[in-house]
This record gives C-alpha cells, structure tokens and sequence, in this order.
C-alpha cells in the first residue's frame, strides 16, 4: 500500500462526502489500482448497493489518485496542489453488477494515451476478482 486515509486527501481534489478512494495499493504510471469499502452511508449508494455513477466516480478518482501520486513524488512538488482533472468522455460503459454496502471494492486505470493535459485510460472495477464494470474515460486536467 502506498497512501491511505488522510494521505489520500493529499493526491486527489474531491473531499468528504465524494471521496471515492481509500487506499492508494500501487501506482507505477502506467497501470494504477485503489481500494475503498463500500460504506452503507456513501452518497453513491442507494437500496444498498453502489450506483453506476458511484462506479465511474470511482474509476475517475482512481484516475486522479494516480495523477497526484506522480505528480507528488517529482522532486520540487511535494508542496504543489494536486490538479482538477474532468471526465470529458465515457465510452464502453458496461455494468456487470452494482457492488453492495460492505463490500470492499479495487478499481484498475490502465493509461491507454496521454497528450498535454488530457489523458485516455481504460478503467475496471472489481469485487473479490469479479469484474463489476468496465469502461474507457478521457479525462481533462483543468489546471
């Protein structure tokens, strides 16, 4: 594990209630994976099981995890502010299943391409090694 708890704060933007990561397990810039127990109370979740929207937001976040991890470790940057990134674009958006309250969730983003400030990664979801969702975003850094 790399970063969790307050750590975690420190490399994405989102706060309390969206934060969608709790631990930062391995991030190598290419291929980037987090942890995060589904929680009863989390804004994503309804009838007891996380939306599909909770779903890409944890993909996004998994995402901006990675972003602050690198941008964090460059000598000179530890004091910077991480920056915002946006979700320009889903394509491929598959559900296979909506993880329940109390399950602990990996997502995966696998950097397909990054030119400038936009970046396209292949993301995945998964519970217990059972493939939850599936999708491609492109993602755009605003700062």
């Amino acid at each position: 594990m790399l970063a969790s708890g307050t750590e975690i704060l420190e490399l994405i933007p989102q706060r309390p209630p969206m934060v969608m990561v709790d631990e930062l397990l391995s991030c190598d810039g290419q291929t980037t994976v987090t942890q995060l127990l589904v929680k009863e109370d989390n804004i994503f979740v309804h009838n007891k099981e996380l939306s599909p929207a909770g779903l890409m937001e944890s993909m996004a976040q998994t995402a901006a995890t990675r972003t602050g991890w690198l941008m964090k470790n460059r000598p000179g940057n530890e004091n910077k502010r991480v920056p915002v990134g946006v979700i320009g674009g889903i394509k491929n958006f598959r559900l296979h299943f909506q993880p329940a309250a109390g399950d602990v969730i990996m997502a995966t983003v696998e950097v397909q391409y990054e030119i400038m400030q936009a970046t396209i990664v292949q993301a995945k979801v998964e519970v217990e090694g059972n493939l939850a969702a599936e999708a491609e975003l492109k993602i755009f850094l605003t700062e």
